[in-house]
């Protein structure tokens, strides 16, 4: 009986030594499979980007493709065209756009308070430090009074 228990525990020990030993590699090897699947994906995602980078390179080689942007975005019109715009009722007008009144016409104050307010709201630049004294005028002009400060 001993015999067995003996042969037993070596046993035990020998599994455990292995799966010591194993352990490492195989947390490894399923970190780096994993990895590598991330990659297959970011490579897959930027061939898709490359191919649609591609086809706006040629869409901008494409001089009817230009004319259709510069038509959409622009509102550039061929020679003998007559533009025009259709507005259409109840759609929401964005601020800025020709056409539209500027928040202080649409109130009630007098255009004296919507001025002070476009004046009162603009950003004002930092004040610029004085600099040194410059050189003195032409000739012929009288130089500017420099202030006498006394000592006392």
């Amino acid at each position: 009986m001993g015999f067995t228990a003996r042969r037993a525990v070596i046993l035990a020990a020998v599994m455990c030594v292995l799966t010591l030993t194993l352990a490492g590699p195989v947390r490894t090897f399923f970190a780096q499979h994993a990895e590598m699947k991330q990659q297959s994906q970011l490579e897959d995602t930027l061939h898709r980007q490359i191919s649609d980078l591609q086809q706006q390179k040629a869409n901008l080689d494409d001089p009817a493709h230009i004319r259709a942007q510069a038509r959409q975005r622009l509102g550039f019109v061929m020679p003998g065209e007559i533009p025009y715009q259709v507005q259409l009722p109840g759609a929401p007008e964005m601020p800025g756009e020709p056409g539209t009144d500027s928040p202080a016409l649409a109130s009630d104050d007098p255009w004296y308070t919507a001025l002070w307010h476009t004046i009162a709201d603009a950003p004002h630049p930092a004040p610029v430090p004085p600099g040194p004294p410059g050189p003195p005028g032409p000739p012929g002009l009288p130089a500017p009074p420099v202030p006498v400060v006394p000592r006392g």
